[in-house]
């Protein structure tokens, strides 16, 4: 044996090869975990208390498989630069997301740090190599609750048009279908996000290892999308569909669960066989020699990142506030209203606010009730625009309205909510939230305005207002009850000098 096979032979022995590099990359997640809590028991609880997201219980196993079974293992290299920069864009972007008190932020910059921990500790190769099962695990972000509106509606008009086609007379009012037997209601469960959800992750594991180019694999993904959207419809159209040819309104709750576990089987192998008959990919792993090194300076310097970003959230962004709530919630001054009782039947949601007070204004007969919620801070688990503060309780959204409407010294066009009540109430309704001294129509622009705030180490006051009004057929009637009503109230800045001396 010659000088340069000796001298290879002891560089491989040497490889702690990738036991250790994996050993490694555990313990750089595990720390992860740690400086970002409670960033991954905030998603595990949703997947276990949400049905639309049981699947993040899968999604790691699911791309850990495509890895060891499919992707291939080229050599490391020592570039860790495109994996450590993603870990840095990760904890800025977490940064972000803690200071707005966006959970959906956090968690996709979590997961982003969790794929730069491969870059910087396997290379840049592994990394461009293994890009699809780590981009599969944004799939663990329970994401989609906002598509819910225009899945019901996309449901509702298919829904309407294929009825059309039988001759059914049919009236729609959103995604409210009233027929001879009576009215139905594409609710959120009737939807399709979970059987939608379900379709795109199953393709795109089925894409990976069955298809070789990206546009074939997208076009797949894309083709499952549309087929579990319009298989849900049929679905939706059955179960309104036999009600109506049977000339009577019936109890179709066990049977909604049924069809809509065979609609998940349906798709979900519709798919394996749509994708087999296209497949182009031998399903045998494509498996690279050479072995990945453990980079213990990359790994210094994520941990380092990781730390810097853990300690500014705790000194600056989440440190305590103490602030008392006022002992009462001052009304709004509308000159030419009478204040009566907020209605029975109707509240808008804020349970975490630390002080409520609601009210019915009335003017001439035309009557417009009125939600003020109290945040003395914004803070995890009492989110000024959380997402357990959208919506009314029992009532269902059917819609939406846009209208310009003068408030607090602007005139917009404003998004307004179509609710529809348990006894069939139609209300209008308009939500804007307060921070300090401003007033943001939109719980983005609240959030943004929180992460800049924040960021700073400043943690303000704030609240929710939600005006409502019925109304009979016409929402533009609620909606000009509305605007003569906010055309009225005294300036913010009147009510918040109130405020304060409370």
């Amino acid at each position: 044996m010659d000088g340069a096979t000796i001298k290879s032979s002891a560089h491989i022995k040497a490889e702690p090869g990738w036991a250790g590099a994996a050993i490694a990359y555990a313990a750089l997640a595990a720390l992860a975990v740690l400086l970002t809590w409670p960033t991954l028991p905030d998603m595990a609880r949703t997947w276990f208390g949400s049905s639309y997201y049981h699947h993040g219980i899968f999604v790691a196993p699911a791309a850990l498989w495509m890895i060891l079974a499919h992707a291939r293992r080229p050599e490391g290299d020592a570039g860790a630069n495109a994996g450590l920069l993603m870990i840095v864009a990760g904890a800025a972007l977490w940064l972000v997301g803690r200071a707005g008190g966006a959970a959906i932020i956090e968690q996709v910059a979590f997961v982003t740090i969790l794929i730069g921990g491969v870059g910087a500790l396997f290379g840049e190769r592994v990394l461009r190599a293994w890009a699809w099962p780590l981009a599969f695990l944004y799939f663990m972000v329970p994401a989609g609750e906002s598509l819910l509106p225009a899945l019901q509606f996309a449901t509702a008009k298919l829904v309407v048009g294929a009825l059309s086609l039988f001759g059914f007379d049919i009236v729609v009012d959103g995604v409210v279908i009233r027929t001879r037997v009576g009215a139905f209601a594409i609710a959120e469960a009737c939807a399709g996000l979970n059987v939608l959800i379900a379709a795109i992750m199953v393709s795109a594991v089925f894409a990976y290892v069955s298809f070789k180019s990206l546009s074939r694999r997208l076009a797949f993904i894309l083709f499952a999308a549309v087929f579990a959207i319009v298989a849900n419809a049929i679905r939706a159209f059955f179960l309104i569909l036999i009600p109506v040819l049977v000339g009577e309104q019936a109890d179709i709750g066990p049977n909604h669960y049924i069809v809509g576990w065979v609609l998940y089987l349906f798709v979900l192998i519709a798919l394996a066989m749509i994708g087999r008959r296209f497949a182009d990919r031998p399903v045998t792993r494509d498996a690279g020699a050479g072995a990945s090194r453990v980079r213990a300076v990359p790994m210094a310097i994520a941990a380092g990142y990781l730390a810097v970003g853990a300690a500014y959230a705790n000194m600056v962004i989440d440190r305590s506030v103490i602030r008392a709530a006022p002992a009462t919630l001052s009304l709004l001054n509308a000159p030419g209203w009478r204040i009566l009782p907020p209605p029975q039947h109707w509240r808008a949601t804020v349970p975490q606010a630390d002080r409520r007070v609601g009210a019915t204004y009335d003017s001439a007969g035309t009557q417009v009730h009125v939600s003020l919620s109290y945040f003395t801070h914004d803070r995890r688990g009492a989110e000024i625009a959380g997402s357990a503060n959208a919506g009314s309780q029992d009532w269902d959204l059917i819609g939406g309205h846009d209208a310009v409407v003068y408030l607090f010294g602007t005139s917009e066009r404003r998004r307004f909510s179509r609710l529809s009540g348990p006894e069939g109430q139609k209300y209008l309704s308009l939500t804007t939230y307060w921070l300090a001294g401003d007033v943001y129509f939109s719980a983005r622009d609240l959030k943004l305005a929180q992460a800049r705030l924040k960021l700073r180490g400043e943690n303000p006051e704030g609240g929710v207002m939600t005006f409502a009004a019925p109304y009979a057929k016409d929402p533009a009637d609620a909606a000009r009850a509305i605007g003569r009503f906010t055309a009225d109230v005294e300036k913010f800045s009147a009510w918040r000098a109130r405020l304060a001396r409370r």
